[in-house]
């Protein structure tokens, strides 16, 4: 199994979990059964727009830990199968250690919701958002 994890960035931030994919240019992945850890550029997996959860399921990745998720990417995810988690912190292993434990909550709709009306999206959607 392979979780993605959004990261800062692949550098000094690279352990860091970023606000949520949209406005991650880096994503980790790790592989639960040898525990390595890779680096990757979002864009390295993304070969078609809008195909990205046929490109994570083509990589072996099923599951996503995240801080944050708009609705739309939530339940694209969920609807194809990936089982998506909240970050409890910004520490990528200490999530992987929760996330291995089962104490890592689902991202549903209601708290992704809660956390923030768009999660910080472009002004593409028709929120009060000021981000």
């Amino acid at each position: 199994m392979k979780i993605i994890i959004p990261v800062v960035d692949n550098c000094g931030a690279k352990k860091s979990i970023a606000g949520s994919f949209h406005n991650a240019e880096y994503a980790c992945i790790y592989n639960c059964s040898t525990q390595f850890y890779e680096w990757i550029a979002l864009k390295s997996i993304i070969k078609k727009e809008g195909n990205l959860n046929t490109e994570l399921k083509h990589k072996g990745i099923s599951v996503v830990i995240s801080n944050n998720m708009p609705l739309m990417a939530l339940g694209c995810f969920t609807d194809n199968g990936l089982a998506v988690y909240k970050a409890e912190n910004g520490s990528i292993e200490e999530n992987i250690q929760l996330f291995t434990a089962n104490q890592l909550k689902p991202l549903t709709h209601a708290t992704a919701k809660n956390s923030s009306e768009c999660a910080g999206s472009c002004n593409s959607c028709r929120t009060t958002c000021k981000s």
